[in-house]
């Protein structure tokens, strides 16, 4: 237990050391929205690059990976609308427990993979991450506007195409998925380029996350908070914990998985809450009681997937 708790110490108190930095208002004025911007267009995208290119995309792996982790999507999805629908939720609120429900936070699930691992870790990161932020960014978009925006003038086809092209991180793994499929593998210099961005990716990302933690939405709609978080805390790390274990798998690619169904959900929903007619401040509530809880679910988490998976 103390060994996984104080490999991921240093990453939550990233998290801590950029919300105290932001309530201190330093370094002030637009920082740390330009540095999500930053973390989001430029250093992230580099990352996922760079990993993509030579990570390990043999059938076996890719399809566990897909079984667990879109099947994890798609059961927790399902439960959450159904709680939604059952506890009659209106649907600006719906769509945010959804998101918290289904989203997960890759900077944190990179990290930890990066402490724990190594770049051993960060390859296999790169595949889960491959695996689960498309169809993760097709479904929440469909469901967001299948609840509000539906109502505007931009038809479902027409707002999911938009968000595919304008999404950097779709286009970075495509790129790196693409070059690693060919047989091209990583191009001197360019990859060189994306190495050094990737070194900056982490730190900055986690800071910018634990600066967006908003802690007077912590009592934000405790119903709607509370199902979400156990969809997102317990239903998936189920599903996916099962998928593990059906398969037989073992060792270091299990824990990435397991690592995956573990973390929180993304800060990013926030943004797409606001821009598609969700409610925004559930969903602040909604990241950061999750955020806060993986401090404690996380390591906890990941010491009982220790003892199973990684024994001889």
């Amino acid at each position: 237990m103390w060994t996984i708790s104080l490999s991921v110490l240093p990453i939550f108190l990233l998290l801590v050391c950029g919300n105290l930095l932001r309530r201190n208002g330093f370094p002030g004025g637009d920082f740390w929205h330009n540095a999500d911007r930053v973390v989001y267009w430029v250093l992230f995208p580099a990352l996922l690059f760079y990993n993509t290119t030579t990570a390990p995309f043999n059938d076996a792996i890719v399809g566990i990976y897909a079984a667990a982790l879109i099947g994890g999507l798609v059961v927790t999805g399902l439960v959450s609308l159904a709680l939604v629908w059952l506890f009659k939720i209106p649907d600006p609120i719906g769509g945010s427990i959804f998101q918290g429900a289904s989203r997960h936070n890759t900077f944190i699930a990179f990290a930890v993979a990066n402490y724990m691992f190594g770049d051993q870790g960060l390859l296999l990161a790169a595949v889960a991450t491959a695996v689960l932020v498309p169809p993760t960014n097709l479904v929440c978009v469909s469901v967001l506007v299948g609840f509000r925006g539906a109502s505007g003038t931009m038809s479902l086809k027409r707002r999911l195409g938009r968000e595919i092209i304008r999404n950097p991180l779709l286009m970075a793994i495509g790129a790196g998925a693409i070059l690693n499929f060919t047989g091209i593998g990583p191009i001197p210099v360019i990859n060189d380029f994306a190495g050094i961005l990737a070194k900056a990716a982490l730190p900055v990302a986690l800071l910018s996350v634990g600066a967006g933690l908003r802690i007077k939405s912590i009592h934000t709609g405790a119903l709607y908070v509370t199902i979400s978080t156990l969809c997102k805390l317990l239903v998936f790390p189920a599903v996916i914990a099962a998928t593990v274990v059906f398969f037989g798998l073992h060792g270091m690619a299990a824990m990435v998985l397991i690592i995956y169904g573990t973390v929180p959900t993304a800060s990013s929903g926030y943004a797409l809450a606001k821009l598609l007619g969700a409610d925004a401040e559930v969903m602040a509530g909604i990241i950061t009681v999750q955020t806060l809880l993986a401090m404690i679910t996380l390591p906890l988490s990941l010491t009982l997937a220790a003892h199973y998976f990684m024994t001889p």
